[in-house]
């Protein structure tokens, strides 16, 4: 997995910096949602596509002009396309089946049930744009999120402190920057560690991108079929409520 590619200090240190970069950006955009959730839920949600598109975008463009290192040096794909993909549907395929068993059993460690970062959609009215944005979105982090602690920090961190500590640093600092509460934050410090094994699995980024992107896809889809349900229910509560 480590290429002489990541012995390059500058290379280490760039990635620290964009970590630190997307934490400011997450903050930010976690203190203006609110505020901005006035004006109509659309801006919100183009918020946070804009955040995530500036998570993808920024780490290529620093490779390329601020430490002349072309971004084709991250292991996109070894070992063949093919052998990539399939590694990236079993993985996936593994990870939502234990998301599955953890959501539904954890609530014997923290005494109260999962509620899932997406679960916003379902406790308020939200128009079919924001949602379709939101979507976008939530496809789009799984390449930003992967180039950045797979792609760079993953092998930048094994070249210097050895891969077992390098696995745990980058998922640690994964979970830490999104902010989610401790149950969540326990699921995904995990799901760090699982994508960060696919791409030791593959050598490819394109393994855990795969996955990432899977998992994504098929959490939205739940969210799209449990919204209509949700909003009979929360009809059917206003009028019993008015009577």
């Amino acid at each position: 997995m480590v290429n002489v590619f990541y012995s390059f200090p500058q290379v280490l240190w760039l990635t620290l910096g964009v970590v630190f970069l997307v934490t400011f950006l997450v903050l930010l955009e976690k203190n203006l949602a609110p505020r901005i959730r006035k004006w109509g839920d659309v801006h919100p949600a183009l918020l946070n596509f804009l955040v995530i598109l500036s998570k993808t975008v920024i780490p290529l463009v620093l490779l390329w002009r601020i430490s002349g290192l072309s971004p084709s040096s991250l292991n996109w794909i070894k070992g063949g396309f093919f052998p990539s993909v399939w590694k990236g549907v079993v993985l996936a395929s593994f990870m939502m089946a234990f998301i599955f068993i953890y959501q539904k059993y954890s609530h014997l460690l923290f005494g109260e049930p999962y509620t899932s970062t997406g679960g916003r959609f379902l406790n308020r009215e939200i128009s079919g744009a924001a949602i379709g944005i939101s979507i976008s979105a939530a496809l789009l982090n799984a390449f930003g999120e992967e180039i950045i602690f797979r792609g760079m920090l993953f092998p930048s961190l094994s070249f210097y402190l050895g891969i077992g500590i390098a696995l745990i640093i980058q998922s640690l600092i994964f979970t830490v920057y999104h902010f989610f509460p401790l149950q969540n934050s326990v699921l995904l410090f995990i799901m760090g560690i699982l994508f960060g094994l696919g791409y030791l699995w593959s050598g490819s980024l394109l393994t855990p991108i795969l996955a990432h992107l899977i998992e994504n896809g098929v959490s939205s889809v739940f969210l799209l079929i449990r919204l209509p349900r949700e909003k009979e229910r929360r009809h059917k509560e206003e009028e019993w409520c008015g009577k």
